[in-house]
């Protein structure tokens, strides 16, 4: 397959604004189907030059004996950006062969669902992580299992079985690990070691943990890495299964690489890296902040045959300085310089608006919302394009207070006292109605509203413990077939309810939805499934009222234009201003970077790592520093008009803040 000049053009009138061209590093990468890595800087476009080249694969289809594309994201989200506009546009991408998705997606449908079939001789009832967790909890608190002395020590210290995961070691033996990539091990217990029975009690603690996976695999309920352990061993079972998959997929494209796990690519590469496919990976190493701040940035995507994009189209050249220096991988070439930075490409009408360095403390801390409103005022941000499409944030690292923690260590939740709800929107599963019917639209669609209606009946009868007749929790699914097996009546009631209640929450009524919907579960939904109006868990998860006060919990009152969460929620979006605030995770940002190399003594004054913050060339071995260095290089690459930093003020001399001045940023101090 050849790439021309031709298709490119039609792609850029599908992609692009009118009279806007791909420049040629774009065109390089778009006609390339050789195997390379994309490294991408923020705001450069990558997702569009992806889309382009798959607009320009797809006119080139069939390919030779029926051969795929397939395409693969860590998140739905970064999967629905790329079929943005293709779905129309290229329609056969959506059909078999090709495959669009998830790697999880892909991972599930070919890899541990025809496994899990083939093994235990029926489907899987459901993939999900709270459904797991709470199978686990029931059998930890089944009498009849037997558990050993040393589970039932550590269930009730609550230890966590539930992120107990299974796989094959290189000797093909079974291995327990936390997570998939953490190695497992006990704290020992002094009276263990006294007796001389720990490893006994190790022993029978492994001993059942390997029952309870098993039982709960044949129950059909598999958390999201079961599916992974079940992959791997598919196709080191039976290596024709990779055969078959290399020559179903000719071209393998994947978006987003920095936030996939090193055993996500290592599954990857071992089916697709091969000379019968293109494997083609785009991303930024310097946007990895997914991973847990308390471990190193590690070198889990390693580079290979790198193609950049540098040319930055949302950052302007005052912006993208400012940005580049928290660049941790700058893919040094051999002459020592970097051969990825981001070159700032947008030119505003009057002129580059210089970033603005905000000082605050215990006292001042409700005058950042106020200041950054006054900068959106002064520049005119409102009435500009990007300010209509784009919109304000306001952006931190750190949300909440987890565990108490010391209350002068300033979190989101304590400057913004409305933010921390608003985090909640898009997870599989809450405490009460009211958060579930507020909070639970990721996108607000009818199909998705009706989810959530779902949702909170599957959820509802998880906490009941209520099984169906194959003694599993109830799934999505079950549901429905449940209810159409009721009778006409019934199953019409739970269909109308269902109907209405979504076109409530589309429309926002979410008042008027709670009351429809918690009638239903009140009424009829506890006469189906003989749940008493009295019981404490049906009534603690409905309610006595809608909680109103969610409804404010998105934004703030007096600036509803401004939204206020997390950098990651954030991340891949483009803002016109953005406001980067500190937070605390072992001390704020500023004071993470003004790290000391060397202490000060009676002679000679302290001296300190070079500092991004003063567009230094950083370098530091310290994992909490990289960790921030990859937070704010993602933050601060979000606006295409106003950035701000709002910063700790005790961390701040007179020296260090003429140093921001001179380097052109603007010092407020409420």
């Amino acid at each position: 397959m050849i790439i021309t000049d031709v298709d490119i053009e039609k792609a850029e009138e599908i992609l692009l604004p009118k009279g806007m061209h791909f420049d040629g590093e774009r065109r390089d990468f778009i006609k390339d189907l050789d195997s390379c890595d994309l490294l991408a800087v923020p705001g450069s476009g990558k997702t569009t030059a992806l889309q382009a080249k798959l607009f320009c694969v797809a006119r080139n289809l069939p390919l030779q004996d029926e051969q795929g594309i397939l395409v693969l994201s860590h998140t739905n989200n970064a999967v629905n950006e790329v079929k943005k506009k293709l779905r129309s546009e290229c329609y056969q991408l959506f059909e078999a062969p090709h495959f669009i998705g998830t790697v999880q997606d892909f991972v599930d449908k070919f890899l541990a669902i025809p496994y899990y079939e083939q093994c235990f001789k029926q489907k899987v009832h459901v993939i999900d992580g709270m459904a797991y967790e709470q199978e686990v909890e029931r059998y930890l608190n089944a009498n009849f299992w037997g558990l050993s002395i040393g589970t039932k020590y550590f269930r009730n210290k609550k230890f966590e079985f539930a992120n107990i995961r299974v796989h094959h070691n290189d000797d093909g033996e079974l291995e327990f690990t936390k997570g998939l990539d953490e190695k497992l091990s006990f704290k020992p217990v002094k009276k263990w070691i006294d007796e001389g029975s720990e490893q006994k009690i190790h022993d029978g603690i492994k001993s059942d943990l390997l029952k309870m996976k098993k039982s709960i695999l044949r129950k059909g309920i598999l958390h999201y890495d079961d599916c992974y352990f079940l992959a791997e061993t598919y196709i080191h079972k039976y290596p024709f299964v990779v055969q078959t998959l290399r020559k179903r997929f000719k071209y393998v494209f994947i978006d987003e690489t920095q936030d996939l796990k090193k055993y996500q690519l290592d599954l990857i590469d071992y089916i697709f890296d091969c000379d019968d496919c293109c494997l083609q990976r785009v991303g930024d190493k310097n946007q990895t902040i997914f991973n847990r701040p308390d471990r190193p940035v590690s070198e889990q995507w390693r580079v290979r045959k790198m193609k950049c994009l540098q040319n930055s189209l949302r950052l302007t050249d005052c912006i993208a300085k400012v940005v580049n220096p928290f660049a941790v991988d700058k893919a040094i070439d051999e002459t020592g310089n970097p051969r990825f930075s981001a070159v700032g490409k947008r030119h505003l009408e009057h002129g580059d608006i210089p970033p603005y360095l905000i000082l605050f403390d215990e006292y001042t801390k409700d005058d950042l919302l106020p200041t950054f409103n006054d900068l959106i005022e002064r520049f005119q941000l409102r009435t500009t394009k990007d300010g209509e499409k784009y919109g304000f944030h306001i952006i931190g690292w750190n949300l909440r207070r987890k565990g108490g923690g010391a209350k002068e260590k300033l979190r989101l939740e304590d400057i913004f006292t409305n933010c921390v709800k608003a985090s909640d929107k898009g997870l599989s599963s809450y405490a009460t109605l009211s958060k579930f019917i507020v909070f639970g639209c990721r996108e607000v669609s009818m199909y998705e509203c009706k989810s959530v209606i779902q949702k909170i009946m599957v959820c509802l009868l998880r906490n009941l413990g209520v099984l169906d007749n194959e003694g599993r929790y109830y799934s999505k699914t079950a549901l429905e077939k449940q209810m159409e097996l009721l009778g006409e009546d019934d199953f019409n009631e739970y269909k109308l309810l269902a109907y209405r209640a979504s076109v409530l929450m589309f429309q926002q009524k979410n008042s008027e939805c709670y009351i429809l919907v918690v009638g239903y579960l009140r009424g009829s939904f506890s006469q189906i499934f003989k749940i008493s109006t009295n019981n404490k868990v049906l009534e603690d998860f409905c309610e006595h009222e809608f909680d109103t006060e969610l409804l404010s919990s998105e934004r703030p009152a007096a600036y509803p234009d401004i939204k206020i969460g997390s950098v990651h929620s954030t991340k891949g979006q483009t803002h016109c201003a953005t406001m980067y605030v500190e937070s605390s995770f072992k001390g704020y940002e500023s004071s993470h970077l003004f790290k000391i190399k060397k202490k000060a003594t009676k002679k000679t004054p302290a001296v300190y790592f070079p500092n991004p913050l003063f567009q230094e060339n950083a370098n530091y071995n310290y994992v909490t520093c990289q960790a921030v260095m990859h937070m704010m290089y993602v933050g601060f690459s979000r606006p295409t008009h106003l950035l701000c930093y709002a910063s700790y003020k005790h961390n701040w001399t007179n020296e260090r803040v003429k140093r921001m001045e001179q380097l052109g940023w603007q010092v407020i101090v409420p």
